[in-house]
């Protein structure tokens, strides 16, 4: 059965969008060209209105056309020697809003009007991670080409008296403009940078690439910014930098999780007045701030009124983040506080617990404020004496700030407008914090951080600073103090290059056992030879003589110069040992000299917190300080067990006091203090039995040996004579085999007990261990 044909359908009378005197007079237009009806018969201008007419070139490719014809000119008026005119900032931003709303992209305006170019310079590209490639996209159903390889429009523009050549309206030039350009345009790049005939057939270089192999082969990873808005870093390897923005990315889910909820589920719903948050947050920037350099102050207070009083979200400002600030200052006030009860969880606790469960909701969209909640948590972690949490909150970080690109140079990206230049300071800023942090746990847990600074572009901080200089005082203070300026990037600075200093050294030397014992002290002793350097070279605003000669030293600088300290320690005590792994034959200044320079750097570190404690008390000290005191005071335990009371066994002791004084003042703010006391008096003692065991066994084995070599002499002499009472006259010989008594270099130690007094001590210590402590090299004096 044939199939049934259909009639064919009518033409349409009138057209869906009437010409501009048919839309006045509000009649039906027929649409005839190249005039209507209704104008012809009344003798009118035919013409349409381009914004609707349906028949016109499409928007975007007829501003896409533009955009490439511009690149095309500017790059011929590069290749011709002369300058090219900049548009004023006003047009600049309006064109590329109308380019970055139709997704287009032109080179020349990549380029802030504000830029100055020589007329022989290239211009950036938009992307700054992609090398020559340089990506548009003009597919539309209403282009296609010819035969010839020319652009044409799929639906020809008709030739009306308003697009004509010799009309002076908007329209018909606009018009005819884009149908020239549409006719014109040339089938590749080079008829256009050259000018050359478009019919002239033009020779293809096959060992070029077009800019889709150039973008595919791309090596290197760039920025991006995701749904939330944050930019994020993928490396090419992920195959999602390809784009220019992540499509058919989902979304967080709809369903908002119940922030109040699951604080009052947790009890942790207590909102602390203002007065007394901005209590706390003074106390973190006074005295914890101080070796954390991850929160630049005037930005915080500035972020966090936009954000807590005019609504305005913020990147530089979350709810986690205040309460982990919070937690950290609560360290210094009372465990239960009467003005904001918490209890059973103490102030420092509830702010802690609190910033945890709220950073478990920004892991769906992290941000910079993240990098710093876990920065921060990281100490607080330390303090409550949890080292896994802190360990594992700072290498989150670290992660976290790779994944967000902190460790990228944002230079091509503020060219671009990308980001301000304000915001990539504070970007440097917290990356570099997030750097000192996981090498500050690396050397207080005794691991490698494995942090990849191969990778890292990211120039260190800038000196002058380009953020607002910071103001610091003591907080609170009774009497009247001015607000001194703290050389903040300098200190950064500083700090990552006393750490790149140490780290090979560390590495090595804590970490590897393959290497030979000559080389390992030849980079021992380049190490603290550049240590050295590095502590003449300091400016003068981190001297200490200098600082406290007017006022106070500040607290930062303090701790900096512990820090230097502490790593001669790490140098030296390896080699504390005669024989664990001094070259042989002997190399170098030997066990006394490792000896001496441990001492000298205790007392150091002893000196410096007298300084601190008259100046702030120890109340008010960072909990980084408990660990370069743990340091110290190790050395001074090793060498006044047991005490023998002399002169100079007499000043250590002192130090020694000083060191457990702070520990126990400090153990009201930190609980790792309180640890670390308890394990320094469990290790004092332990010493101090083992010795006297030693001591014991070794008195009665000498009198046992003198009493039997007596004996023999007096049989083969025929004399008979009673052992001796006590025997001793070994003792200076044995004393000069390990060698003098330790040459301390400080004034006040070099009044070594007399032999007599040491061979006494020796004679009280254990056996086994002074066998142990004469065989590593430790000299009577020490013992």
């Amino acid at each position: 059965m044939p199939p049934r044909q259909r009639n064919p359908r009518a033409l349409r009378k009138h057209v869906t969008t009437a010409c501009t005197q048919c839309r006045d007079s509000k009649v039906k237009c027929d649409g005839e060209t190249p005039t209507c009806s209704n104008c012809r018969n009344k003798g009118r201008l035919c013409c349409y209105q381009q914004r609707d007419d349906k028949r016109k070139v499409p928007v975007r490719v007829a501003v896409g056309l533009l955009a490439r014809r511009v690149d095309s000119l500017v790059e011929y008026i590069r290749n011709a020697g002369l300058p090219v005119p900049k548009p004023d900032e006003h047009s600049h931003l309006v064109l590329k809003g109308v380019l970055d709303a139709l997704e287009l992209k032109c080179d020349d305006l990549a380029i802030e009007p504000t830029q100055v170019l020589g007329g022989t310079e290239d211009a950036p590209l938009a992307n700054p991670m992609e090398n020559a490639a340089r990506t548009r996209q003009f597919a539309s159903p209403t282009v296609r080409s010819d035969e010839n390889g020319c652009v044409a429009s799929q639906r020809t523009v008709a030739a009306s008296p308003c697009l004509s050549a010799g009309n002076d309206t908007l329209e018909g030039t606009s018009h005819e403009i884009l149908s020239r350009l549409v006719e014109d345009q040339p089938s590749t790049p080079e008829v256009a940078r050259y000018g050359a005939d478009r019919n002239k057939p033009v020779a293809f270089d096959p060992e070029s690439d077009d800019e889709v192999t150039d973008q595919f082969s791309c090596r290197l990873g760039r920025l991006q910014r995701t749904h939330d808005g944050q930019l994020r870093y993928f490396g090419s390897l992920s195959n999602l930098t390809l784009l220019d923005a992540l499509v058919g990315a989902i979304p967080p889910a709809s369903v908002q999780k119940d922030t109040t909820m699951l604080l009052e589920n947790a009890n942790l719903d207590k909102e602390p007045d203002e007065g007394f948050e901005r209590h706390l947050l003074e106390l973190f920037f006074a005295w914890q701030d101080p070796s954390l350099y991850v929160i630049h102050p005037e930005t915080f207070w500035k972020s966090r009124a936009q954000s807590k009083y005019e609504g305005k979200p913020n990147q530089y400002y979350s709810r986690a983040l205040s309460d982990a600030m919070c937690a950290l200052g609560a360290a210094y006030e009372s465990k239960y506080h009467p003005e904001f009860v918490a209890f059973p969880r103490s102030l420092a606790e509830y702010f802690g617990d609190r910033a945890k469960l709220l950073l478990e909701l920004e892991f769906d969209c992290p941000s910079v404020t993240t990098v710093q909640t876990l920065v921060l948590l990281s100490n607080h972690e330390a303090a409550c004496t949890e080292d896994t949490r802190g360990w594992l909150y700072s290498g989150m970080a670290m992660r976290l700030s790779l994944d967000l690109g902190l460790h990228l140079e944002m230079s091509p990206y503020i060219e671009n407008g990308t980001i301000s230049h304000q915001d990539a300071e504070v970007r440097r800023m917290v990356f570099w914090g997030v750097y000192l942090n996981e090498q500050f746990w690396g050397f207080y847990l005794g691991r490698s951080p494995q942090s990849r600074i191969d990778a890292v572009t990211v120039q260190k901080p800038l000196w002058p600073d380009p953020l607002p200089s910071i103001k610091w005082k003591p907080y609170p203070n009774i009497s009247p103090a001015t607000h001194v300026s703290v050389p903040s990037s300098l200190l950064c600075r500083q700090w990552i290059g006393l750490y790149e200093i140490m780290l090979p050294l560390t590495d090595i030397l804590y970490g590897c056992s393959e290497i030979s014992k000559h080389a390992l002290q030849q980079l021992t002793a380049t190490t603290v030879d550049r240590l050295r350097s590095w502590r003449v070279d300091l400016s003068p605003e981190l001297g200490i003589d200098k600082a406290y000669s007017s006022q106070s030293p500040l607290p930062h600088v303090l701790i900096l110069h512990m820090q230097y300290h502490q790593f001669m320690i790490h140098c030296h005590r390896p080699y504390i040992s005669k024989r664990y792994i001094q070259p042989q034959p002997p190399r170098g200044p030997g066990p006394k000299h490792a000896r001496r320079m441990c001492v000298e750097s205790a007392i150091a570190i002893v000196e410096l917190l007298g300084l601190y404690e008259r100046a702030y008390g120890f109340r008010r000290a960072s909990i980084c300080i408990i660990y370069y005191i743990f340091s110290a005071t190790l050395i001074l335990i090793f060498t006044t067990v047991p005490s023998r009371y002399g002169s100079h066994e007499k000043l250590l002791m002192n130090h020694l006091g000083t060191c457990f004084r702070a520990l126990d003042e400090m153990s009201a703010c930190f609980e790792n203090a309180k640890r670390t006391s308890a394990f320094l008096r469990a290790i004092q003692q332990q010493w101090h039995v083992r010795r006297q065991n030693w001591a014991t066994r070794e008195r009665k084995r000498t009198f046992e040996d003198s009493r039997r070599d007596v004996t023999d002499t007096s049989r083969s002499l025929g004399v008979s004579a009673d052992p001796p009472r006590f025997v001793c006259d070994e003792l200076p010989l044995a004393m000069d085999e390990y060698g003098p008594s330790l040459d301390l270099g400080v004034d006040g130690l070099m009044a070594a007990g007399s032999l007599l007094d040491e061979s006494s001590n020796i004679h009280s210590m254990d056996h086994n261990l002074c066998s142990v402590l004469f065989s590593e090299g430790v000299s009577g004096s020490l013992i």
